[in-house]
Formats: structure tokens, sequence, C-alpha cells
């Protein structure tokens, strides 16, 4: 897979289907693609791993799959385009090709991954930041965590996310995959702010350790751990 180069490509805002707001999207060749992560130009060692990470995850699920009915192959459904200063991995959006419909259901299958690890992940936290902050610093907690993170709007929000059973395979449809990976990232630096950055770092992990391998996974390449 060759790096693209940015010339080639057009990168615009688009709104998310649904609810108005804005996301990024590419168009390559006519192809949209939907941006998967971002990676600082001196770690393209690190970017093109990811990128052969999921490629072959896509060919395991090729393979148990094959009638999706695309022409594509799973090589040119990740783009790795050269940016300046960074380098940005996308991913072809098959919600707006019809005739995938198995991989639209792989693709909600792994939103819903993402689902379950961000709760587990947030409710764990919760605990601790309980223990450790006090109600007065908690409060402080919850109110700058909130103004980073305008996909959750209020203190019911975060309620609900605390009382729902983490494993729960009911989509939270007002989220999408972007709400969440910027929620879980929040948590995650907010965490290292409050009670330090060794601290914070050694504690997610500890978290994220507990779960099982399907939502472990998803959280170590969010958060970069």
């Amino acid at each position: 897979m060759s790096i693209i180069d940015p010339q080639l490509v057009n990168i615009e805002i688009a709104p998310h289907p649904g609810d108005g707001r804005s996301v990024l999207r590419l168009n390559y060749h006519q192809q949209i693609y939907d941006l998967v992560r971002v990676f600082a130009s001196h770690k393209i060692e690190r970017a093109e791993q990811k990128l052969q990470q999921s490629i072959s995850i896509l060919e395991g699920f090729a393979n148990e799959s094959s009638s999706d009915g695309s022409n594509k192959s799973t090589t040119d459904r990740y783009l790795l385009v050269a940016e300046v200063g960074y380098y940005s991995l996308w991913k072809l959006d098959l919600t707006l090709n019809p005739s995938s419909s198995n991989w639209k259901s792989r693709r909600e299958a792994e939103v819903l991954e993402l689902q379950q690890a961000s709760i587990w992940l947030f409710q764990e936290l919760w605990l601790q930041w309980q223990d450790l902050l006090g109600d007065k610093q908690l409060e402080v907690f919850t109110e700058d965590l909130l103004t980073v993170t305008p996909q959750i709007q209020s203190g019911i929000d975060l309620d609900r996310l605390l009382a729902i059973e983490p494993l729960d395979s009911a989509r939270l449809e007002y989220l999408s995959a972007i709400d969440l990976i910027k929620f879980d990232r929040q948590l995650y630096h907010l965490t290292q702010k409050k009670i330090g950055r060794q601290f914070g770092t050694e504690l997610t992990i500890e978290i994220i350790q507990t779960m099982p391998e399907r939502l472990r996974s998803t959280l170590t390449d969010i958060l970069d751990i």
C-alpha cells in the first residue's frame, strides 16, 4: 500500500447522517472515506503498522464473508495520506455503498464494541475518581468533562452512562463512533491531569486489562497506550 499524496484527495467537512453534526470526509477517485486516526510524521512506522493491522482484520472478515458484492480489494479500503507534519489514516465508508451489507454489519458491530469499551472505562474510572478526588473535586471534574466533551450534554447524560450495563448489546444512537473516541480521549487526558500523568496512565491501563480482549484492543489503539 503506497502513501497517497494529499493533492490527489479532497478532504471536506460533511454533516453526520441523522444529527447534523460535522465530520471529516475524504474523496478519492469518487470513493468516500472516513478518518480513522492521525499520526505525527515521526510515527510513520506506527501508522504503517496500524494500516497493516486494519487490512489483516478486514481480510480475515472477507474470507468468512466473500459475497459482500464489492469489487474493491481490502487494501483499497484504507488510505494513508501524507500531510504536512502528520499522516492520516482513512477507511472506506461502506455505509454509502448499499451493496456492502455484510461490511456494514461488521462496522456496526465494531461501533457497538467501542461503545461497550467506552462505558466500561468510564464507569471504572468514575469509581476511582470518587475515592481519589472527594465530592468537591469530583464535581469540578464533572464540569470539566462536560466542557470538553460537548457530545455529552449534561450530568443527566453521565448518570445514564453510569447506569448502563457495559456489555449491553443495545446501541446508543446519540453517540457516534467519533463521539465515543473523543469521549475516551478526554476521559484519559482529564484523568492524567487530575491525578498525575504517570498514575493516570497506569490506572487506565489497569482498567483496560480487565476487559475482554475484543474491547481491550479497541481502547489501546484509541488511547495509544
